[in-house]
């Protein structure tokens, strides 16, 4: 958020420089750049997992801190960082950083100097501590806990894993105007997954997780982890019965939430602007063309209320904002971070988004979604005459480029005459982004935005996202499956 005197002096506390002398450093260091920042960051993890009754990992705080300067023009990026924040390595980075701009330190008429920076006026989630309100004693109690309760659930369970994980993040960015902003961003989650085995000794595995913008005491709320353990175990005694998925050409009804993975990955990243600028999505050069079924449109929306993909501010600098990106069926526009959009004429999104201090920006997403059609759940399921049913998806290989993907569907259901039939599992769903986008025929109006999962990998960068969709139906779907007993074209 917009920086305040408390909020900033937090990155001050040991270090020989005081805020307004980091301010001016910084302010003359970004003269003749057409883009760039100071990016400061304190970032502290801890975890504990528990799995076939022994403590497996245990992590009781770690962290890092650094900065980075970024120069950039044009195209030509220089970056300096240091872990150690004081007045001479500041003063070197900004020296190093901007040799890129070469001998005549580039065109003093900048677009740094007008381009938008500040924050979402809304409170998109707290700034409290997501590691405090828990003693580590207390975690470790809650985890025997919930593991005991797991076992119990089943004499057929053989084995419950249980996963802690919570990290905050406190970013202090200084722009080419001298201004300050920070933020202090949370994450909590724990995971469960049971094991059972039947009669035969087969065994198969179910999990649940919780997590978001939050804090431990979250995660460990006894109600929410016993319904997620429940949850958990259901799925791995559906799995056990469940028939091999047919294979062949079908209808696919995917479940809201979580389903939207295959979005993500097939469509969304084929939608940032680095790919296209360079020409090398599906979606380049397509702006204003029909790219989709006239019933899809698609956001991304940086700045929802409590959701984990949420930001103030994009690593950048720049708020974060609803992105439509395809409006029924037409292209809108691409996701944006600084550097990108400069090139490609257009303004920045918020999408500018890092790992760490030790990375660049580049566009990312935030929390991306299929936005609410008009069918009603059951009118959509009704339609399929044989068919599939996704309740949970798994993970995947995708070209990010091309959007081609083979993914994994964790449980599956068959449709048959409109009524979701007997559980099938092993099925594998392989298309492209482009052809799904224009096969969907129906989208629900029961938008889910999954808050407990999503961690997106980019050229070597993690960053926290989420995704999200109502009940869609995709038509002639490929589908991988070792059934015989196929639907009939």
């Amino acid at each position: 958020m917009a920086a305040n005197k408390a909020s900033v002096q937090k990155f001050f506390g040991n270090t020989d420089l005081t805020p307004d002398e980091a301010r001016k450093i910084v302010a003359d260091g970004l003269q003749g750049a057409d883009y760039g920042e100071f990016f400061q960051q304190i970032s502290r993890t801890e975890s504990l997992s528990k799995s076939k009754r022994m403590y497996q990992g245990v992590n009781l705080g770690s962290g890092a801190s650094g900065f980075g300067f970024r120069v950039g023009l044009g195209e030509a990026v220089g970056y300096s960082l240091s872990d150690v924040f004081s007045r001479q390595t500041l003063e070197d980075a900004v020296k190093r950083a901007r040799q890129v701009l070469g001998p005549n330190g580039g065109n003093p008429a900048n677009l740094a100097q007008n381009a938008s920076y500040g924050a979402t006026p809304l409170r998109l989630y707290s700034n409290d501590d997501p590691m405090a309100g828990m003693t580590t004693e207390e975690k470790i109690k809650a985890i025997d806990e919930i593991e005991t309760f797991a076992y119990s659930l089943s004499p057929n369970v053989t084995n419950v894993s249980v996963g802690y994980s919570a990290s905050s993040k406190d970013t202090h960015i200084i722009n080419a105007k001298g201004e300050s902003m920070t933020d202090s961003v949370p994450s909590a989650s724990l995971h469960i997954s049971i094991s059972v085995k039947d009669a035969n000794g087969h065994t198969e595995t179910g999990g649940a997780l919780i997590g978001g913008r939050g804090v431990c005491k979250d995660v460990f709320n006894k109600n929410a982890w016993e319904d997620k353990a429940r949850k958990a175990l259901k799925v791995a005694e559906t799995l056990l019965i469940a028939d091999e998925a047919p294979s062949g050409i079908m209808d696919i009804v995917m479940a809201p939430g979580w389903g939207a993975v295959l979005l993500h990955e097939a469509v969304g990243h084929g939608l940032e602007g680095d790919f296209n600028r360079r020409d090398i999505s599906v979606y380049s050069g397509k702006v204003g063309q029909l790219v989709a079924s006239p019933e899809v449109t698609i956001v991304d929306q940086g700045d929802l209320a409590g959701e984990r993909g949420s930001i103030h501010f994009d690593d950048e600098g720049a708020p974060s904002q609803q992105n439509i990106l395809i409006q029924n069926g037409v292209l809108m526009g691409y996701m944006q971070d600084r550097q990108n959009a400069m090139l490609m004429g257009v303004e920045p999104t918020g999408n500018g988004r890092r790992q760490s201090y030790r990375h660049l920006p580049m566009p990312r997403m935030t929390n991306t979604y299929f936005a609410n059609g008009t069918h009603d759940p059951e009118d959509i399921i009704k339609s399929v005459k044989d068919g599939l049913y996704i309740s949970d998806m798994g993970g995947g290989q995708v070209d990010i480029t091309s959007g081609k993907f083979n993914m994994n569907a964790t449980l599956a259901w068959r449709i048959r005459d409109g009524e979701i039939c007997e559980p099938v599992k092993g099925a594998t769903l392989v298309g492209d982004g482009l052809t799904v986008l224009k096969d969907i025929n129906m989208v629900g109006n029961d938008l889910e935005i999954e808050r407990s999962a999503g961690v997106c990998g980019k050229d070597g960068q993690s960053v926290i996202v989420s995704c999200g969709q109502p009940t869609i139906k995709v038509s002639n779907m490929t589908v991988g499956g070792s059934s015989s007993d196929a639907p009939q074209p």
